[in-house]
């Protein structure tokens, strides 16, 4: 769809495979909603996301982008 640079398309993927929640406990709170179970759920996805990031930033860049571009990532960096 669209045409990104393998730096801007990875920096993106990045970004859209962390997870997220505030925005989602926010609302619950604002509108009386099961706070605790998307705290909970907030959590466990936060905790899952240690090793899911990295396995979906591998899997979409190398489907997306050459292999180049997963030598350069700091692997380290995103666990």
């Amino acid at each position: 769809v669209a045409d990104f640079d393998a730096v801007t398309g990875t920096t993106l993927l990045i970004i859209t495979s962390s997870p997220g929640g505030a925005y989602s406990n926010w609302f619950c709170s604002i509108f009386n909603a099961d706070l605790a179970l998307s705290v909970t759920m907030t959590a466990i996805s936060t905790i899952l996301s240690i090793a899911m990031l990295p396995v979906n930033v591998l899997l979409y860049a190398n489907l997306t982008y050459s292999s180049d571009i997963l030598a350069t990532l700091d692997w380290k960096a995103l666990g």
